[in-house]
């Protein structure tokens, strides 16, 4: 046998059992307290997962918090028993993710007499003591009022429950002869410690080759502490190979009562948290550059030669051409079956399918809906933004299925679409069916309880927008319709003001919007300020402050010669 066609059917094979497990790791329930992964490692986790080669296990952005005790996390199940109930172990709380904003905020976060009436000082609500028993403040008993989880994410693969049962006894350790004991007037124990952490990342690569040229990227944006964690048999999944990526920013000292001294800890968190942050973007544009093609398997569904199309999926049934550009209010298609079966073209005008990204389906009519695959990476680039026990509202949702990944793979507590389309709405409440009856579902209840969840409503969003009640919803999706001339670089960044104007009134205090529009490739590059000054304008107009979280493209590829649709995320406060 030619030894060619080995090897390609070979890497073929290779690739196509990544990509199995890729879609099974990836569309697990994440487990942390939030549900989702850190808003600044939200990009950075799109971009590695929209490329075959590689898939995410888990990331944190970069955090700090205080704690108590000796050793860390990993320690808690040695002296747990050894210590006894109560005596020990590992203390972590007030964790942060985020930025220390002034002067108030950092004594009330470093305020070491207000632990146990504010447990929260200004970091996440759910806050988690990692010891067996949860200390009462300046006693060695009693629990605290709640428990939580960390706020770093898996993301998608489920992390181990901690272990209840008692750990073997281990032998206490030995002194080194060469260390001087120095004695201590206090229990070194009863210290509260500030520890800061900075970013750090798995990924699941299909080869060393692959796994390298992540490696190359990362050491590029400054990354020093990069490294193969594990590969072949010692990883989780055999014959792969995992990578870790190290920040090297880190802060620990032990806190004390000293006036001023909350705010030079304050700077030189944030500090590090900016650093870190810029060390992050820096690797978002390497691995957007990022070149490797040596050992690339996978399917090539067709090859052009000349005016002619060789298919080679044979899953693929049907070859439809677009005649013409998207049309209406509606976006309708006008396709034409040139190969296959002519016959799934119904009389109605509908070409109908099924279509799945990462376990969710949804039911597609191309020719009367506006669908395109490329906005997948996008897709799950939102799922991951969305935190547990959000209420979500989804404008413009066409046949739903972000709105449909969301309800499936994340604990929110409501999603609402908004669509005009007719047969738009009739694929979703289809799709919603199949939400119902898929075993993929990994929220808890599954299918039927995700779909609970879920509520349709049909007609224009303006209408519908003026009779949905005023700060209902924690996160807004609008991927609007374009505009004509208000769209693009010659317009004045106006397009879709009256959307927004509508839909802001019904987000909550500091509720996060991910707003759709049309930019050049130079303002794509420049970080779509046109943009976001349309936006601003339009928030300042309503008294409230925009803070941004994200710019970029929205999906793989461009909607005309250097054009592209974007998306800015951002959070409006409106009390402060």
């Amino acid at each position: 046998m030619d030894e060619k066609f080995i090897l390609i059917t070979s890497s073929y094979l290779v690739m196509s059992s990544f990509l199995e497990v890729k879609n099974r790791v990836l569309s697990k329930r994440d487990r942390s307290s939030r549900g989702r992964i850190d808003q600044h490692a939200v990009t950075i986790c799109s971009l590695i997962n929209s490329r075959p080669e590689y898939y995410t296990t888990s990331s944190c952005s970069g955090r700090f918090h205080l704690y108590r005790g000796v050793g860390n996390k990993s320690d808690n199940a040695d002296t747990k028993k050894s210590l006894g109930k109560g005596e020990g172990g590992f203390d972590r709380f007030r964790i942060h993710h985020g930025f220390i904003k002034d002067g108030e905020e950092a004594r009330r976060y470093f305020n070491l007499e207000t632990l146990e009436e504010d447990p929260e000082g200004g970091g996440i609500r759910l806050w988690r003591l990692i010891s067996m028993r949860i200390w009462t403040l300046g006693k060695g008993t009693g629990r605290g009022e709640g428990e939580g989880e960390c706020e770093c994410e898996g993301d998608g693969e489920e992390e181990e429950e901690e272990e209840e049962e008692d750990s073997p006894q281990q032998p206490p350790p030995q002194s080194h002869p060469s260390i001087p004991s120095i004695p201590l007037t206090f229990n070194e124990s009863s210290l509260i410690w500030l520890r800061y952490e900075s970013f750090i990342l798995h990924v699941c690569a299909i080869s060393l080759p692959a796994a390298d040229a992540l490696m190359s990227a990362a050491r590029r944006a400054g990354y020093k502490t990069v490294g193969v964690q594990s590969s072949g048999a010692t990883s989780k999944v055999d014959g792969k190979v995992i990578v870790q990526i190290l920040g090297d920013e880190f802060l620990e000292t032990p806190l004390f009562s000293t006036p001023g001294y909350s705010e030079i800890l304050a700077k030189m968190v944030n500090d590090r948290q900016r650093r870190n942050w810029d060390k992050i973007g820096r690797f978002e544009r390497e691995v957007k550059g990022m070149v490797y093609e040596e050992g690339r398997g996978g399917r090539k569904h067709y090859d052009v030669v000349g005016d002619v199309a060789v298919v080679k999926d044979v899953e693929i049934k049907v070859v439809a051409v677009q005649n013409d550009s998207l049309s209406g209010v509606q976006k309708r298609s006008n396709l034409t079956i040139v190969a296959g079966n002519h016959s799934r073209m119904g009389k109605d005008g509908g070409l109908v399918t099924t279509h799945q990204e990462f376990g969710i389906k949804c039911l597609v009519d191309l020719n009367r809906t506006f669908f395109t695959a490329r906005m997948g990476p996008e897709r799950i680039r939102l799922c991951n933004c969305v935190s547990r026990g959000e209420n979500v509202l989804s404008l413009f949702s066409g046949v739903g299925l972000e709105g449909l990944m969301i309800a499936g793979r994340r604990e929110i507590s409501g999603m609402t679409f908004v669509e005009i389309n007719p047969v738009a709405v009739n694929c979703l409440r289809r799709g919603l069916e199949l939400l119902g009856r898929n075993k993929a579902v990994v929220v808890k209840g599954g299918g039927m309880a995700a779909k609970e969840r879920v509520k349709i409503l049909e007609g224009d969003a303006l209408a519908i927008l003026s009779d949905l009640s005023d700060e209902a919803f924690d996160r807004i999706i609008a991927p609007r319709p374009k505009e004509g001339g208000k769209d693009g670089d010659l317009s004045d960044g106006i397009a879709g003001a009256e959307f927004l104007k509508a839909m802001l009134p019904k987000l909550k205090e500091r509720g996060e919007v991910h707003w759709y529009d049309f930019a050049a490739d130079h303002e794509v590059e420049g970080g779509c300020e046109r943009t976001k000054k349309g936006v601003e304008d339009v928030v300042g107009e309503m008294g409230w402050r925009t803070e941004w979280l994200h710019a970029g493209k929205a999906g793989s590829g461009s909607i005309a010669k250097r054009q592209f649709r974007v998306c800015v995320d951002f959070r409006v406060h409106k009390k402060d």
